[in-house]
């Protein structure tokens, strides 16, 4: 009996129930303008083309660090934090789908009066960006996708445990974040010795901050849309110039989903880099920033 009275309390607080994550709940019936303000940074002079640099799930615009003082040399360059993540805003609420990134980010192209952007996004931050190209009221200029993720798949393990009712999302309250980021960047890099431990600590202390578990918590839960399929039948209307980019020793998004990507997006061109993991912006800078000049310089 005293087991049912502790396992109340945490069913009540972590929740078991998922709702429908798709383009038609969410987007559709909510055409709402978000008043979440993204911490950013900001680089290069204001009249040039602008890059707007989007993160991945559990990173933050410090991924991009290496490859910024090349880039914003031509361009000028946003990098926010999305919502939950960094030093941004991480409400207690249920609104961290794609599809409400997709939202958050329009919102701020729109505030900071951003005219035909180039958008470069790692994995999550790919899938916003694709949203944001189908977007016609945006216009984006050139779509760069580092490593993203586009279509159905099975979570990395580490993502799957945390998502276990009760006690994986319990697990993940109570271990160490130093120990939980750099879990993930082992399972992340190809080559472990090139971990940025700078970047490590910095994603360790965001995690420590308020509601920080949560946002990453629910973000996880809600990560891939229910409408995935329906939405990845929509590529094909992506026709801007676009470069795919992914680490050849990927595990966390496999290579096969980038050739599938590079077919389905017409006006695509793919490269790999070799010996690298699923974040070529910290593993491989050098090799990602040679790619990145070829296609924008």
């Amino acid at each position: 009996m005293r087991f049912v009275y502790l396992l109340v309390p945490l069913l009540l607080f972590f929740g078991c129930a998922k709702k429908s994550i798709t383009y038609k709940n969410v987007v559709l019936s909510n055409k709402r303008v978000s008043n979440i303000e993204l911490y950013y940074k900001e680089f290069g002079k204001k009249n040039r083309d602008t890059i707007l640099m989007l993160h991945g799930f559990g990173s933050s615009s410090v991924t991009f660090k290496n490859i910024i003082p090349e880039l914003s040399k031509r361009y000028h360059i946003y990098t926010p934090d999305l919502k939950g993540f960094g030093r941004s805003p991480k409400p207690k609420d249920d609104r961290y789908s794609v599809y409400d990134q997709y939202f958050i980010v329009k919102n701020f192209i729109k505030k900071h009066h951003i005219k035909n952007p180039i958008l470069l996004g790692h994995s999550l931050g790919g899938s916003i960006a694709i949203l944001l190209s189908l977007d016609k009221e945006i216009g984006v200029k050139k779509l760069i996708l580092l490593d993203t993720p586009a279509y159905k798949q099975q979570l990395p393990k580490l993502l799957r445990y945390a998502n276990i009712p009760i006690f994986g999302k319990l697990g993940f309250y109570l271990l160490p974040s130093h120990y939980e980021v750099l879990d993930g960047y082992k399972y992340a890099f190809y080559d472990h010795s090139k971990i940025p431990m700078k970047i490590v600590d910095e994603l360790s202390n965001d995690l420590k901050s308020k509601n920080a578990k949560y946002a990453f918590l629910k973000t996880n839960q809600e990560i891939i849309p229910d409408d995935i399929d329906d939405i990845s039948k929509r590529y094909k209307e992506i026709d801007i110039p676009t470069l795919i980019v992914w680490g050849y020793n990927d595990i966390v998004v496999r290579r096969s989903k980038a050739y599938r990507l590079n077919k389905d997006i017409k006006n695509s061109r793919l490269r790999f880099i070799y010996d690298c993991g699923h974040i070529p912006q910290e593993e491989k800078p050098k090799e990602l920033l040679k790619i990145l000049k070829s296609f924008l310089f």
